[in-house]
């Protein structure tokens, strides 16, 4: 064998090396990426699993809310505990003597922004 030839197939050798490296480190690289899926995958299914039962839990939260929100309810609750006030314990003021109380000319520290209860 000439010195030319063992020198051809040394390239070989070094680019057939090459090659099967390149290759085969895709290859791993493409199982390592699809157990690296598969993982995430499973924690997605219980996560989403975990957001069905808070959600429930949520939901019935909420229906016991609006149940004891009704009036009937609170009504029941506050049976005997609670009555209307009497005339004495009301107090009504004008519009003009807020504004003044209010010092709404000037620089008072409350400002009137039109809003009252039950009006939002």
């Amino acid at each position: 064998m000439s010195s030319r030839q063992k020198n051809f197939n040394g390239y070989f050798l070094i680019l057939g090396s090459t090659l099967l490296l390149f290759f085969g480190g895709g290859a791993l690289s493409i199982v390592w990426l699809r157990m690296e899926i598969s993982s995430v995958a499973k924690n997605c299914g219980q996560l989403e699993g975990e957001m069905e039962i808070v959600g429930r839990e949520v939901y019935e939260l909420r229906g016991q809310r609006s149940k004891s929100l009704r009036p009937s309810s609170l009504a029941v609750m506050v049976a005997g505990r609670l009555s209307m006030p009497l005339g004495k314990n009301t107090y009504h003021i004008s519009e003009s003597d807020m504004k003044r109380r209010m010092n709404l000319g000037g620089s008072g520290i409350y400002k009137l922004r039109g809003e009252f209860a039950g009006k939002r």
